[in-house]
């Protein structure tokens, strides 16, 4: 090789060295909150273990500069950052590795061994406990969207794929599961048999210890009824190879239940029973004039059975929303909570009827209000199958 040629071909590779070393240059931003002393120890800590790594951090205070503030408000937006995983103080790895909160160092050790290249996936961490002695879990949201939840001891890369699914709709789920329990226990099905029932129990003088047994006895077969039910649908569910599907089609039945009880509020009406069927009252009234306690539990069942399209929306939207956001001994203990609140104003209307001019008042609320649960009960039904829609898809 001719020297001109071979000096020419030194020159041109010491000429991308620096650019080639630029290119792999790492940096950190750090966003504190200068009145945070916790976070200043901390910033120091994880500064330190961040230039061990060849990874040269900058401390930006965000309290007292709008423009900081600004620049980290643009930042979460930009990397679609949501408020539960927005610590108190944000420290951004070429944009790539999002630490929010204190995360412990010697985790982030363990994923730094993992990628030691740096070609880490994007990912948030979220964990703003100050008291290194109290941190017992961390958070994690992945490329894939989800929030995960993991112990302190789980390493980084694997409570990203495997950690608990955990959410602000997972979060709300126990409200969200005695508020719709407690709406479809307001259904008038099943009441107006109960209160029908009580009052055919006054008139062949039964007494207050006999009305509770009998009346106990239609709750409890009730209860059972619909829990059974659950219970078979979930398990449906959840066995089925494709759990999202069923759920997708259960947030579509539900919303389509939804606007048949609004189109039955406006009309007046009944554009379809979901209700009792006509072919059941017969055997209702035969085990209502038996009077026993073993006829009381098996007209509860019957109701509870012959009912369930009353309630059907309700109780499906939220086995679509147990499917998607909980385990499955945390889906059967929800559905055992529900099922309970489900029974609680039959339970509450028995306690408190004592004579029978307080059945018959409870009675004439339930004939003039019915029609506003229904509504209400409708309403719901939309909402919830909209968001359990929002979920699988």
């Amino acid at each position: 090789m001719r020297p001109g040629i071979f000096l020419l071909l030194v020159s041109a590779v010491l000429l991308l060295i620096p650019a080639f070393a630029s290119a792999q240059q790492h940096s950190a931003v750090m966003y504190l909150n200068e009145a945070c002393g916790h976070c200043g120890v901390y910033a120091n800590e994880l500064k330190e273990f961040l230039s061990s790594k060849g990874i040269d951090a900058e401390i930006k205070y965000v309290i007292n500069d709008p423009a900081m503030r600004a620049e980290l408000d643009a930042l979460n937006k930009r990397l679609a950052i949501p408020p539960s995983m927005q610590g108190h103080m944000t420290v951004s790895i070429d944009d790539r590795l999002m630490l929010e909160g204190h995360i412990p160092v010697a985790l982030l050790e363990g994923y730094f061994q993992k990628y030691p290249d740096f070609d880490f996936p994007s990912i948030i961490l979220f964990q703003d406990s100050m008291d290194p002695t109290t941190i017992t879990s961390y958070r994690v949201l992945g490329e894939d969207g989800k929030i995960r939840e993991c112990g302190i001891s789980a390493q980084i890369a694997e409570c990203a794929k495997s950690g608990k699914i955990i959410d602000s709709l997972q979060a709300s789920l126990p409200y969200v599961v005695l508020t719709t329990g407690l709406l479809a226990g307001l259904h008038p099905c099943t009441i107006a048999v109960l209160l029908f029932f009580i009052a055919f129990l006054f008139t062949i003088r039964r007494t207050r210890i006999g009305i509770f047994k009998v009346g106990g006895a239609y709750i409890l077969g009730i209860f059972l009824a619909y829990l059974l039910i659950g219970l078979g649908l979930l398990q449906a569910f959840v066995v089925s190879a494709e759990p999202h599907f069923f759920a997708k089609i259960a947030g579509i039945f539900v919303i389509g239940l939804g606007l048949l009880n609004i189109v039955d509020f406006f009309r007046k009406g009944s554009l379809i029973n979901l209700g009792l069927p006509k072919a059941s009252l017969q055997t209702i009234k035969d085990l209502i004039h038996k009077a026993s306690v073993p006829s009381a539990f098996v007209l509860g069942a019957l109701v509870g059975i012959c009912s369930f399209g009353c309630t059907a929306g309700i109780y499906i939207s939220i086995l679509g929303l147990l499917v998607t956001r909980a385990t499955y001994m945390e889906g059967l203990f929800y559905l055992f909570i529900y099922n309970l609140l489900f029974i609680l104003p039959l339970i509450f209307i028995l306690l408190i009827a004592s004579s029978r001019k307080v059945v018959e008042r409870i009675e004439t609320w339930e004939q003039h209000e019915k029609n506003y649960i229904k509504l209400i009960a409708g309403l719901s039904m939309i909402i919830l199958g909209a968001v359990l829609l929002m979920l699988v898809y």
